[in-house]
């Protein structure tokens, strides 16, 4: 019997001791998994880093080439900051850049209630919703400023209102806070809005031109005369608009770049607003830059 029962007791501490290899074993090979997950996720990270960085250079060099264009002395060779899309090899990617003259569009901020009501009357087709919207841009206005006034004269004499120019929209999107200008129409009037331009004025060579027909007094021979006559026929364009034509372009682009690096199937694209020719030691400043997006690749430069 004391035997049996010593054979029992080896029996039981082999079991245990397999009990613990075996656990051992386990751990073992969690921990080895767990290291090569973490070592693909580092990995995956850092092509993702990777990949990110030269996609911000790429949009980054797309607006260095757009200024360069913007700035260049040929008039030949010169982008007139139209919005005409150029396409670029660069760097192994695709570049798709437009530049458009901030002169060229509607100021939120400047232009008078005529070019907000063509605004709205080129993206609803109705007179009756392009005055309703543009009244409450106007309101808007009204409201900044004498918010301003109030806070002026508040002040203590002698003080400095850092706020002497108030501004109702620092950005164009603001315009979807106004409860009264659906978000739809934002979006649709976007594109021939800015809050940029010199003086609120437009320059009918660089506007969009569904935006310049829908401007009170100007017809479809102008703008044929405009596209395709001398210099004489801006002169003629701008005497005939009640003053809200110019003939000054800039300092204000708004720059939007796209790039597809060839192997991805996905493109980037950022836009910029810039100020060009202001300063002789810098080719540009920057205003301001929006974030990075991301687009399916498979049409996005048709």
């Amino acid at each position: 019997m004391p035997e049996a029962h010593h054979i029992a007791d080896a029996s039981r501490q082999q079991g245990i001791i397999m009990l613990v290899v075996l656990w051992m074993l386990t751990s073992a090979v969690i921990l080895v998994a767990s290291f090569n997950g973490a070592v693909r996720s580092g990995a995956a990270s850092a092509v993702s880093e990777i990949g990110l960085t030269k996609s911000e250079a790429l949009l980054d060099a797309g607006l260095e080439i757009a200024a360069a264009h913007l700035l260049d002395q040929d008039e030949t060779r010169r982008w007139q900051g139209n919005g005409k899309r150029q396409k670029i090899e660069f760097g192994g990617a695709e570049l798709s850049i437009e530049a458009w003259d901030a002169n060229g569009l509607v100021d939120l901020n400047k232009s008078d209630r005529k070019l907000l009501e063509a605004v709205f009357q080129t993206v609803t087709h109705s007179a009756g919703k392009a005055k309703q919207y543009a009244d409450a841009i106007m309101d808007a206005r009204d409201a900044e400023s004498n918010k301003s006034q109030m806070l002026g004269d508040s002040q203590h004499p002698g003080s400095i209102n850092t706020f002497a120019n108030p501004l109702a929209f620092v950005d164009v999107w603001q315009l979807a806070q106004l409860s009264q200008i659906p978000i739809d129409v934002v979006r649709r009037a976007a594109p021939y809005l800015t809050v940029y331009s010199r003086e609120g004025t437009i320059d009918p060579r660089a506007a969009p031109g569904p935006l310049l027909a829908s401007i009170p007094g100007i017809g479809a021979a102008d703008l044929v005369k405009l596209r395709y006559a001398d210099t004489t026929a801006l002169s003629d364009l701008i005497q005939k608009s009640d003053g809200l034509l110019t003939d000054q372009n800039g300092p204000a682009f708004i720059i939007k770049v796209q790039s597809h690096q060839l192997r991805d199937d996905y493109s980037v694209s950022r836009t910029f607003a810039i100020l060009v020719g202001i300063d002789p030691g810098r080719p540009y400043r920057l205003l301001t830059k929006w974030p990075m997006q991301s687009i399916p690749a498979k049409g996005s430069f048709e």
